[in-house]
């Protein structure tokens, strides 16, 4: 994500316009969650906590990482109520998931609903490497992420998605939308981390 994209990010949590923060969690997380025993989740991007709020309502343990100190602080004053060792937040890069030891992972669940899309080209490798190494073998990655604009750098193609992730986690499915907010096609995938180390020929 360019410097120009991360302070128009932080000027709107100042401004208070952030249309993008529906205080909704999408039914495709519930459905996860309908299928999974409560466990240990990371929400990459988490904004004001919405999701982690559904996360612990259901039983769960979660982290949120989000790089914005606003969407960090609101997250903590939204789920003040919880018990303070169910939730811890971050203000930190998604793509720098070893320089934070508090992580308590590894992890049975992580999402990201439209955060490492935009990230800067350069570093998706580290993304999708700090991914796989923070979730647990077996666990569940679920991926919202526009497809990209000719005008934009935000967006991935669902075979840039298989690509980035190849040799790390395996496409489960992939479940074609439209992000409204963007006025583009959009995906959801459902990726797991192979319960066994893949060996070499």
């Amino acid at each position: 994500m360019t410097e120009d994209r991360q302070q128009m990010f932080r000027q709107r949590y100042a401004d208070g316009d952030m249309p993008w923060d529906s205080g909704i969690t999408p039914p495709e997380i519930f459905d996860i969650l309908g299928e999974l025993p409560p466990g240990k989740a990371l929400d990459l991007g988490c904004g004001t906590g919405t999701v982690i709020r559904d996360l612990l309502r259901q039983g769960w343990q979660a982290d949120g990482i989000d790089f914005v100190p606003r969407a960090i602080e609101l997250a903590r004053t939204k789920l003040a109520n919880f018990p303070p060792d169910s939730h811890r937040f971050f203000c930190a890069d998604v793509t720098r998931l070893a320089a934070l030891p508090e992580l308590r992972g590894p992890y049975d669940l992580i999402i990201d609903i439209g955060c490492g899309h935009s990230i800067d080209k350069a570093l998706n490798e580290a993304y999708a490497a700090g991914i796989s190494a923070s979730l647990r073998r077996g666990g569940c990655f679920m991926l919202y992420a526009s497809h990209p604009r000719p005008e934009s750098t935000v967006g991935w193609t669902p075979l840039q998605v298989a690509r980035l992730f190849k040799g790390k986690l395996e496409l489960f499915w992939e479940q074609r939308s439209y992000d409204s907010a963007l006025g583009v096609p959009s995906s959801w995938y459902r990726l797991h981390k192979p319960p066994e180390a893949v060996k070499s020929d």
